[in-house]
């Protein structure tokens, strides 16, 4: 092997090597960039949709307490079981706690049924 072509070798794949970091260095940078940019990205869509979901529980939350309070405030046997009584209701919700007036003991049927 001349000593001439060894030298014409090495000359070769320092060449290709500068090359490939001159071109590869500059990729690989825009290639960092922009991943790091979606993962930013991506993040605050995550963040943005936790914050959408909790709001909507928070939300699913008062309605239910609202629901919970009406059931207790109108129903008798929901308050009996829960141990709820009419001393610990608001005074402005104490007449829903007192059973509807009667006008007679024998109520009259405004609609009669006739027989066959």
């Amino acid at each position: 092997m001349p000593p001439n072509l060894l030298g014409l070798i090495i000359a070769a794949v320092g060449t290709i090597v500068t090359v490939g970091v001159a071109v590869g260095l500059p990729a690989l940078a825009v290639i960092a960039v922009k991943y790091f940019k979606f993962r930013e990205r991506e993040l605050t869509l995550e963040m943005e949709h936790r914050q959408k979901s909790q709001q909507k529980d928070l939300v699913l939350e008062e309605r239910m307490q609202r629901l919970e309070d009406a059931l207790t405030a109108l129903d008798h046997d929901v308050r009996v079981r829960l141990g709820i009584g009419p001393s610990e209701v608001p005074a402005y919700r104490a007449e829903l706690f007192e059973g509807p007036a009667t006008e007679q003991e024998n109520p009259v049927d405004p609609i009669p049924i006739k027989a066959r």
